[in-house]
């Protein structure tokens, strides 16, 4: 077996331009395949923090239902116990209580439907980035003020602008008329334009006066360390909490983002697998056109006594080397290059590829994300296909007889 192994390293070296070719074909699949894999994972990564931290939390706790009918009839009552909860459960970075209601706002002769968001400023900047997205003015204050913060797009279209005053009105908790005056104090641009069309913010303790609501909120927005955190703070915190409330990770609350990082996997990795088997014909070809031009050699290695079988390993013996060299020079070119694309995340200047970003809500950003599964994954399954595609060459090499090979010559 020393010998053979002797015989198989010698052999890749015989032909240093067929080498290359296959080492080459190696290298850029490992190449592609983890760039690709890591930049999927690294732009649905940044998809999902920009969507939570514009909004909704990694997780939220909210009345049984509210996920389905979104109204006020489905609430909780926010109690210092279940602060503490919060503050305890491992995982658990920031949490925001909130009152989400709709209702119309107008200025002069325009009126628009709008969302109304009622945060508590000092603890929403530990949840989301809304208070960092104010680009005219400020966010909203103390409460009792009736301060209001607009989306820019919503403020333009009721042409109005700091220090002017808006009437909101809506149907209160209690079936009655609500309608009051708030001040604009700031404008907001989001990466989502209808959000920005139709987001409005208030203190939370104005709007439970506003939507009679008492001390009840609508939901607990919760934000975890990273996306992969919130299974474990959602089950945490669901083992604390009674029937009456339900707690949803960000795949329950935004489940058309799932369905988008799904298809974009899907189309990601049907492209990788096209890539991968043309680089396996392409590594099929090089080593069964290495075997037919050494039939004389193989001939005359069966007159001499070989066995077929140690044709065969000594064929797939060389073809797991080139393969194995290719993923070791692979993963040391690829490696790298992820490491510092991660680190050097690339903003999109194209003005049709940032619209394109920020008509589905996130920032106009090609992030990469390393796991380790990424190159030990690439690294399998490149092999595995070099493995197959090495199959026939060696297969072929050991069928071969020596009279036919000699006359070949």
């Amino acid at each position: 077996m020393r010998l053979i192994l002797r015989l198989a390293w010698r052999n890749v070296w015989r032909n240093p331009r067929r080498t290359g070719l296959t080492v080459s074909a190696t290298v850029f699949a490992v190449l592609l395949v983890i760039v690709f894999v890591s930049m999927g994972a690294g732009i649905h990564e940044q998809m999902i923090e920009d969507a939570v931290r514009l909004s909704s939390g990694h997780a939220s706790i909210s009345g049984r239902g509210y996920l389905e009918n979104r109204t006020l009839e489905q609430f909780i009552d926010f109690d210092p116990e279940l602060a503490r909860q919060l503050d305890a459960t491992e995982g658990v970075v920031g949490w925001a209580p909130r009152v989400v209601g709709f209702g119309l706002l107008s200025s002069g002769p325009d009126t628009h439907g709008i969302a109304v968001l009622g945060v508590d400023p000092d603890r929403e900047r530990w949840v989301t980035t809304l208070p960092e997205r104010v680009r005219d003015g400020r966010f909203i204050g103390q409460p009792g003020g009736r301060e209001i913060v607009l989306g820019a797009r919503l403020a333009k279209s009721l042409e109005v602008g700091l220090g002017d005053e808006v009437l909101l009105y809506s149907v209160a908790y209690s079936l009655e008329m609500a309608y009051e005056l708030f001040t604009v104090v700031g404008t907001m641009k989001l990466p989502d334009s209808a959000m920005e069309r139709g987001l409005a913010v208030v203190h939370i303790a104005d709007a439970q006066a506003f939507f009679v609501y008492g001390d009840r909120v609508t939901e607990v927005a919760i934000l975890a360390g990273s996306a992969d955190d919130t299974a474990q703070i959602v089950s945490a915190v669901s083992a604390g909490v009674g029937d009456e409330v339900e707690v949803h990770g960000w795949p329950e609350i935004m489940p058309e983002l799932v369905q988008f990082i799904f298809l974009d996997d899907a189309g990601m990795y049907i492209m990788l697998l096209i890539l991968v088997v043309v680089v396996a014909f392409g590594i099929l070809n090089t080593l069964l056109m290495s075997v037919l031009e050494r039939r004389r050699e193989f001939g005359v290695a069966l007159a001499l006594g070989l066995r077929p079988r140690a044709i065969f390993v000594l064929v797939y013996l060389e073809s797991m080397a080139l393969a194995a060299l290719g993923l070791a020079l692979g993963l040391g070119i690829a490696l790298p290059l992820v490491l510092y694309l991660v680190g050097h995340p690339i903003d999109l200047d194209n003005e049709a590829m940032k619209g394109a970003y920020e008509m589905l809500g996130f920032e106009p950003r090609i992030s990469w994300k390393l796991k380790p599964t990424h190159p030990l994954g690439s690294a399998i399954t490149i092999f595995g296909v070099a493995a197959l595609a090495a199959l026939y060459p060696a297969f072929k090499a050991s069928r071969a007889r020596p009279v036919d090979a000699l006359r070949s010559v």
